[in-house]
């Protein structure tokens, strides 16, 4: 592949990437510039600089989606976590990995790091640019160490204890995949979409032990495993949704071809109208945004999996709530 480095942060590529974890359909850089409240090109820069960590990849309506199983592992709440997950990310890409060996060599002196690095890989990006980006994904993610005097050299962090941090936060993962498979049962977790609706089951379910600090978050990624449930549903029984688009919308074209009950609609409905209090910022009937408790997040990711496995249930022949 061609290699180039824009000028971002750390922050700026975590938050591009968790962008596009909550918006399935895909980022571009006016999403990214509001959602972090960044200028246009910094959003830009970030949405490339993550696609070259291959965190992001553009689909074919030009929108960045996610591309990386670490994209998931990425946007914990836990900063440490974050750190581990994008040394990993960073330390597989060859340009880092020569600008560190060439920090080494160089005993430190970043700008002679940088011209190296940008000449054995053909980077048009000004040096400066490249040692910026670089510093700061190096700095953040503890795989470099400032020795003062602006010279870096590869982190002295432990190796083992980086490990187990990698360790702790792929275990969590796996361990909450296997709650939540346990939860709904084998019927259900064998039929709904892994990528779409599973992965973010468990996502959301994740988020919301950090409920109290982000109430959002767990919302948003439960509505999205429950929307890509519902088109899964409406697939599955060849039900054309074209027209159709956020939960209360899909849930009413099933209804009216008689593919769910009026029971399972109206908790459906819940679900649509508290994502959209989540999402849609100002209320037209209140005239001002919604605040989301913690209980609320905590909830709402229970109430998807529970409709999930109630609306599976009925498609094989069993009548629960």
């Amino acid at each position: 592949m061609s290699f180039e480095i824009y000028r971002t942060t750390a922050e700026h590529v975590i938050g591009a990437t968790d962008a596009a974890l909550q918006l399935p359909e895909g980022v571009n850089q006016d999403i990214i510039s509001s959602f972090l409240d960044i200028p246009s090109d910094s959003a830009s820069n970030a949405i490339l600089m993550a696609e070259q960590l291959f965190l992001l990849s553009k689909n074919q309506a030009g929108l960045f989606t996610t591309s990386s199983p670490c994209a998931m592992y990425l946007c914990t709440s836990i900063k440490e976590n974050k750190a581990a997950i994008l040394r990993f990310v960073l330390e597989q890409y060859e340009p880092f990995k020569t600008f560190k060996f060439r920090l080494e060599i160089s005993t430190g002196v970043v700008a002679e790091a940088a011209t190296k690095t940008r000449a054995s890989h053909y980077i048009s990006a000004h040096r400066d640019v490249l040692a910026a980006t670089f510093i700061d994904l190096g700095t953040y993610s503890n795989s470099l160490t400032h020795q003062g005097a602006g010279l870096y050299l590869g982190s002295s962090f432990e190796e083992k204890e980086y490990l187990k941090i990698l360790d702790k936060v792929i275990q969590e993962r796996e361990s909450t995949e296997a709650h939540i498979r346990r939860r709904i049962g084998n019927v259900a977790s064998e039929w709904i979409d892994n990528q779409n609706v599973l992965q973010n089951l468990i996502t959301a379910y994740q988020k919301a032990s950090n409920a109290r600090e982000d109430s959002r978050a767990p919302i948003v990624h439960a509505a999205n495993a429950f929307e890509s449930f519902l088109a899964q549903m409406a697939n599955h029984f060849n039900v054309n949704l074209q027209g159709a688009t956020g939960i209360n919308a899909i849930i009413d074209k099933l209804a009216s071809d008689h593919k769910i009950t009026k029971k399972h609609k109206f908790i459906a409905k819940y679900l649509g109208h508290v994502r959209n209090a989540t999402d849609h910022g100002i209320d037209q009937d209140i005239g001002t945004q919604w605040k989301i408790s913690e209980n609320s997040a905590i909830e709402y990711v229970h109430i998807t999996q529970t409709l999930i496995v109630a609306i599976v249930s009925y498609i094989n022949g069993t009548y629960v709530i």
